[in-house]
């Protein structure tokens, strides 16, 4: 009878391992995933939509590269954040009121930017980056006010 090679059970060996995979690259195809469903909410939302749906969704994406961002992983000015949330507002606002999600011409190209950049973000971070602004994007839905982090120096793109 073959016997199994004795592991640590203890529960910092399974922090250690945890946190060596928090440091790898976010695998490629849930980067696709996250960064393909980014663009087509971006492309609904310039057809306009009638769902709300990707007017979430693009706001949800917009916070994650801001926090990404703040980790070091790419530029993300605060103002342009500022104005970003500005246009979504409207976004929303005027959905409420027509029914239909739509960005105007003019604000698209700066939310395709930000999309863009979360896009290039998805494929340099590390699945612990991700994580972590994923948790702050939660705790950010659940009630908590932004508090702009430090900005790490931004990695080289």
């Amino acid at each position: 009878m073959s016997r199994t090679i004795p592991f640590q059970r203890s529960s910092q060996a399974t922090r250690a391992r945890l946190s060596k995979a928090q440091l790898l690259p976010i695998p490629r195809a849930v980067a696709d995933e996250l960064a393909l469903g980014a663009h087509m909410s971006l492309a609904a939302l310039r057809s306009g939509s009638t769902d709300i749906a990707p007017a979430q969704h693009i706001t949800e994406a917009m916070l994650l590269a801001k926090f990404l961002a703040e980790a070091g992983h790419g530029n993300f000015a605060h103002e342009e954040l500022i104005l970003a949330d500005q246009t979504m507002a409207a976004v929303f606002d005027a959905g409420r009121t027509s029914g239909i999600w739509a960005l105007l011409p003019e604000d698209f190209e700066r939310l395709a930017a930000i999309v863009s950049l979360y896009d290039h973000q998805l494929r340099r971070a590390t699945l612990g980056a991700l994580s972590a602004a994923s948790e702050r994007l939660e705790r950010f839905k659940a009630g908590e006010a932004y508090q702009p982090m430090h900005a790490r120096k931004a990695a080289p793109l």
